[in-house]
């Protein structure tokens, strides 16, 4: 324990030292006589060229079913299409129910960005 607490002060006592002598300027002069010298001019700083994002598929509007694809959610639709849903925490409240989702499909990994989704039931009571 003495050893432990002996070791913790003496690297308390060193780090500041360190610190310290690092912020000291190598070689600097005690005092300057004549003229200072110009200060060099800036280059002028070159911007990154500017990155293209790449546009988001439009928004689009998918019916079905939420249900359970191994431990993700996914949407069956109708003619059996399954799409994976990116958010299992906004799905997993329609497990098994219709709904209506407003999102984005990736192409390449078939994942659907769910951005909105209603139970198709409260849709038919708002309507009538």
């Amino acid at each position: 324990m003495k050893d432990m607490i002996q070791r913790c002060l003496s690297l308390g006592f060193t780090l500041p030292v360190i610190f310290a002598s690092s912020m000291r300027r190598p070689n600097a002069p005690a005092q300057v006589s004549g003229p200072l010298p110009k200060a060099p001019t800036p280059l002028p700083i070159s911007l990154p060229a500017p990155t293209l994002v790449p546009e988001r598929p439009a928004l689009t509007r998918f019916s079905g079913t939420v249900v359970r694809h191994g431990t993700r959610f996914a949407l069956r639709e109708g003619d059996g299409d399954l799409y994976a849903l990116d958010s299992t925490g906004l799905a997993w409240p329609f497990e098994g129910e219709d709904v209506l989702i407003s999102g984005y499909l990736n192409p390449d990994s078939g994942l659907l960005h769910i951005c909105a989704i209603e139970e198709v039931d409260d849709l038919r009571a708002g309507a009538v």
